[in-house]
């Protein structure tokens, strides 16, 4: 596999730091439009007003400019490599396939562990109050070991309580998990979670995760924001235990309004702990699950771990299908996608170059296109 160059990784490590409004959308035209994104960051005012995308909004080429003069790329990529951690730019084919088809899908995924090319390929998220009963913690468990010891990847946030539970449960079922922190992932919080940590971070087991900096502290705003990534990375989203106000709602939330089914453990009527399950079983917003085998059938999936090997399955989602579905193994030039799809050229180049990261579209001599 083909890995960044130094300058070109250090570009998108700044590009993720400058806080000037773009989306990744819109960083992955500039990308597509200028080859690299380290064209972009040394381009000079004239250059960036001919980028389409940067043209439309040419109030912001001045702060582009005045915030990249405070940012040192170079520094950024030595913060990465003195933490052993590992960056993974949107255009990386490493980039988890299921994250990107969110609206803020973060511009750089930092890493310790090991991911592998199918890990989310059958993945469920678990997630819950910090504060569980025996029969949370009961639930949590059997769900998570279930769903792993027949090959599902369980996703969660390393928090104490249910997340914890549902992390070890999987790595005791020999299954593999990853865990999305809210802080750099050179750093174990909470403290008291290190040997789980620990485990991770080997990359026999899993990995863990994060949007944020290497060094990163894990302050309390940071973790709703990474509620999106646990949700985007899964297929399936268990809630076990969660009072009517815990950020495990914001999750449900993030998920019931993206691509991922939500799933309830139910509980008493008169438990606190199970007022927010309740509600998310009684206002539809999630399916009633008292087993793993519950959710397997829902999203279903046979046993994944005894399911025939085949080549990996890429899931697409909104434009990326849309373009996807227009093609055929007969080469169709870019033109013409152009005009059927409705989409401006830096926005369907991006979409095809996103295609092509997955290894479903081949890009042929003259801007012409087909399924792999």
């Amino acid at each position: 596999m083909k890995y960044l160059a130094d300058q070109e990784l250090a570009a998108w490590l700044a590009f993720s730091e400058l806080g000037v409004g773009w989306s990744s959308q819109t960083v992955m035209e500039i990308y597509s439009h200028m080859g690299e994104l380290a064209h972009a960051w040394e381009a000079n005012r004239d250059q960036l007003r001919f980028v389409p995308v940067i043209s439309k909004y040419p109030h912001q080429i001045d702060k582009f400019i005045e915030r990249r003069s405070k940012i040192n790329p170079e520094r950024l990529l030595q913060l990465v490599y003195d933490s052993k951690s590992t960056a993974i730019p949107l255009c990386d084919q490493r980039y988890p396939a299921m994250l990107r088809r969110i609206t803020d899908a973060p511009l750089v995924l930092y890493m310790k562990g090991k991911l592998r090319p199918d890990e989310f390929k059958h993945s469920v998220g678990v997630v819950g109050t910090r504060h569980p009963t025996s029969y949370g913690q009961k639930m949590a468990k059997e769900i998570a070991r279930g769903l792993a010891a027949n090959g599902v990847t369980i996703v969660s946030g390393m928090a104490l309580g249910i997340d914890s539970y549902a992390h070890r449960a999987a790595l005791e079922a020999g299954g593999r998990t990853v865990a999305v922190l809210g802080c750099g992932a050179d750093v174990c919080y909470p403290s008291s979670n290190k040997p789980l940590y620990e485990l991770l971070v080997s990359g026999e087991h899993g990995a863990v995760i994060s949007e944020y900096l290497p060094g990163t502290k894990p302050d309390t705003w940071r973790f709703p924001a990474r509620n999106r990534i646990i949700s985007g990375l899964s297929h399936g989203l268990v809630v076990v235990e969660a009072g009517r106000t815990s950020g495990s709602l914001i999750t449900a939330d993030l998920a019931f309004h993206g691509s991922c089914e939500v799933f309830a453990v139910p509980g008493r009527v008169d438990a606190p702990m199970s007022e927010g399950t309740n509600f998310l079983i009684a206002s539809n917003k999630a399916q009633l699950v008292c087993r793993y085998e519950d959710v397997m059938k829902h999203l279903e999936w046979a046993h994944p771990s005894q399911a025939r090997e085949g080549p990996p399955i890429v899931e697409l989602y909104g434009r990326e299908k849309e373009v996807y579905e227009m093609l055929t193994h007969e080469p169709v030039h870019f033109d013409f996608l152009c005009e059927r799809t409705g989409m401006s050229a830096g926005e369907l180049s991006a979409t095809l170059t996103m295609l092509e990261l997955a290894s479903v579209v081949t890009r042929h001599p003259g801007d012409w296109y087909s399924r792999c």
